[in-house]
């Protein structure tokens, strides 16, 4: 029997997609122990590791802010008058799950009062959210979720109810001040679930499809780099991997190209050519429990970068084979409670180390989100429920996350007495957050993990 063409390829897709299957099936069935086993503490170097940490209380989050700024000896000792600053928020829930609007505005505020600042800011986050109707390269396409939802906490600017105030205010002023909302390369498996959100008024999870930037292309997306993967080995089979991902978008003020890894551009035609400008990063981040990593922090908040879509659950070609940061320990196995979470520290590591490394940390912990004893109605979420929340009134900030995620592990987060307190031990090296942060340290080969090497003004 000769077989037509289209029947020839048929029947090569249904073999190609049974082996698939087969394949998923054995590396489920042959997972690693060592895929699970808790990372040995990498031994501190007295000198080396030894850092410090800028801590202010209860004076309110602008306050807090200038308490810190004054500690580190003002902003100029990072920032100066022709950089381009980019701040990168947390954006993805609102409430407690986002960060403090009045510290973010106080911050850009310090950035402005440089003497002689004659560069920009630009505000910017991937919510992983994004509004189809608005135009692919428009930059308020992904200003989403926390940017146009109103939160009932976590603003403390008069008149104001979301992040996406900002915006408007520095506009009103004539200041350097632009907002970029980031938007994944490609689709999800999850852009039809409802995210707290039933009828998607804050954005559609997922992205436009139209994948990674390809060489020789001047637009705006992102990278992703195949041959930087971040590769585990995960069964006798397989591998949990991801690829290098970073963003490249245009100031909306000045139209800069910023590339997180390479600098800043400006377009001449079809070419980019660089400005000679520094690019410093401000990470401005919240301080809260999470599930799969036991604190989302300083160190987690590449999350917010990284392109989601890289990966499963994302449905572009180029994704298939590989786990998206966020799945990164996941097995596939029906225990999922027990699947090694912790190990998306290792490409998030990798990212500060191949990409950029934020010059200033500051974990904004007005509120801290955590799960009470006697639990919540899992109807919301505990990233904005109203019993899961604490006011901490604090600031953390500094140059080593690790250190400035145990600070907030040990002094916010522990005296809360979570549900999931276990979790959250640092004296337990099987504690989720242990894991995460020894892991953390491993990849990156630096942070604080030893108290007595942090000193805390």
């Amino acid at each position: 029997m000769i077989l037509g063409g289209g029947a020839v390829a048929a029947a090569g897709a249904a073999a190609w997609v049974m082996r698939d299957k087969l394949r998923n099936k054995l590396d489920r069935l042959t997972i690693l122990d060592s895929f699970f086993a808790t990372p040995a503490l990498l031994p501190h170097d007295p000198d080396k590791d030894r850092t410090s940490l800028f801590v202010a209380r209860d004076a309110g989050p602008a306050a807090n802010v200038d308490a810190v700024v004054s500690k580190l000896g003002g902003m100029s000792k990072i920032i100066g008058a022709d950089d381009i600053v980019v701040i990168k928020v947390s954006a993805q829930w609102w409430n407690q799950g986002m960060t403090n609007v009045a510290a973010v505005r106080r911050v850009i505020e310090h950035v402005l009062e440089i003497p002689g600042f004659k560069g920009e800011v630009v505000v910017f986050e991937n919510t992983h959210f994004h509004f189809p109707d608005k135009a692919i390269e428009d930059p308020a396409r992904g200003l989403t979720r926390a940017f146009t939802r109103p939160s009932e906490i976590n603003v403390d600017v008069p008149g104001w109810d979301k992040l996406g105030d900002l915006g408007p205010h520095f506009a009103k002023l004539g200041a350097p001040v632009s907002m970029v909302g980031l938007v994944d390369a490609g689709e999800s498996m999850l852009s039809s679930s409802a995210w707290f959100d039933p009828d998607h008024q804050h954005g559609l999870y997922g992205g436009d499809n139209r994948g990674p930037i390809q060489a020789g292309e001047v637009r705006d997306g992102y990278f992703w780099d195949f041959e930087q993967t971040f590769r585990v080995k995960r069964s006798r089979v397989g591998y949990a991997q991801t690829p290098l991902s970073w963003p490249r978008f245009t100031s909306p003020k000045s139209g800069l190209v910023i590339d997180l890894r390479d600098g800043v551009f400006r377009r001449e035609g079809q070419r980019l050519v660089g400005t000679g400008q520094k690019l410093r990063f401000l990470n401005m981040t919240t301080g809260n429990e999470h599930s799969s990593t036991g604190f989302t922090g300083a160190t987690k908040s590449v999350m917010g970068i990284v392109d989601m879509s890289a990966g499963a659950l994302g449905t572009h070609p180029l994704a298939r084979g590989y786990q998206s940061v966020h799945y990164f320990g996941r097995t596939g196995r029906p225990n999922a409670e027990a699947d090694p979470t912790w190990r998306m520290a290792g490409p998030l590591a990798l990212w500060c180390q191949r990409v950029i490394k934020p010059d200033l940390y500051l974990t904004v912990a007005e509120w801290t989100a955590y799960i009470p004893k006697d639990g919540y109605d899992e109807k919301d979420d505990m990233r904005h429920h109203a019993k899961c929340r604490a006011n901490t009134k604090t600031i953390v900030a500094g140059t080593d996350p690790v250190a400035i995620d145990a600070y907030c592990v040990r002094n916010l987060l522990m005296p809360l007495g979570s549900k999931s307190h276990a979790e959250h031990n640092l004296d337990d090296p099987d504690s989720k957050v242990s894991r995460f942060l020894r892991y953390y340290r491993e990849v990156a080969r630096a942070g604080t993990l030893d108290p007595a090497l942090v000193t805390v003004a």
